[in-house]
């Protein structure tokens, strides 16, 4: 996604939900991450909610459960904008993760144009725009980095700030230090790079900071998370000004 040179927003999605799809497309946001790692995300439900973004002018992008070339590639098919890799740690997770996006003889993704993506044999499927997407969410890949970051084929790099805080061992405290200068370390880095960095943000000061820092490409909640923020918010308004 380094073609991209202005700002963009998105969500995590967790909710299977044409509706909540909908919503957040005319939210305005940019992209939505339709999440298969830990979310409610089946083939037939992803391609309803692949639709609605679609309708709502809005990037689709799903997280996939791992490296699974089949499941990559079903995921396209369907029409994906993009994929997400979770859980990498070698250079070699990172090279494969660009491959199967992409057709032989770059790459590993076998060639069906008779699907969605490819409008059942009507569209160009092999020339639609796909974007690789990796999450930095392991030490190993924190120390791997330079020499990821020579893969061309990775678009953008999502900092998984939570996996992160587990693996140096001050899980959830997101101002630990050792924390702060991982990121900060992968942020920079990348930049140099010229690849776009993404990352979770949970009030306008960290929004503020990073944007400052370069990032550009911003994830602002998740929809199960802003959804149940919303209800205790209106029933303790209610409440209190009853």
């Amino acid at each position: 996604m380094n073609q991209f040179n202005k700002e963009i927003h998105g969500i995590w999605r967790i909710i299977p939900s044409m509706a909540i799809t909908e919503i957040i497309g005319q939210s305005k946001f940019d992209f939505q991450i339709l999440d298969c790692e830990h979310g409610a995300y089946d083939y037939q439900t992803l391609l309803e909610d692949i639709r609605v973004c679609h309708l709502e002018n809005c990037l689709a992008y799903v997280r996939v459960s791992g490296l699974n070339s089949v499941e990559v590639q079903r995921c396209l098919d369907l029409g994906a904008d993009g994929i997400v890799f979770p859980q990498l740690s070698s250079f070699g997770d990172f090279e494969l993760a660009t491959k199967m996006l992409k057709y032989a003889p770059s790459g590993i993704r076998g060639f069906n144009p008779f699907v969605p993506a490819g409008g059942y044999g009507f569209d160009n499927i092999h020339r639609k725009e796909l974007h690789c997407i990796v999450i930095i969410e392991t030490l190993n890949a924190v120390e791997q980095l330079d020499q990821i970051l020579t893969l061309k084929d990775i678009d953008f790099l999502y900092i998984g700030i939570y996996d992160l805080s587990a693996q140096l061992g001050c899980i959830g405290e997101m101002d630990a230090p050792i924390l702060v200068e991982v990121v900060d370390k992968i942020i920079e880095k990348s930049i140099k790079a010229s690849k776009q960095v993404s990352l979770m943000i949970n009030n306008p000061d960290s929004y503020r900071k990073y944007k400052e820092k370069g990032v550009t490409s911003f994830v602002h909640t998740i929809d199960s998370h802003q959804i149940k923020k919303a209800f205790i918010l209106e029933l303790n308004n209610t409440i209190t000004n009853s």
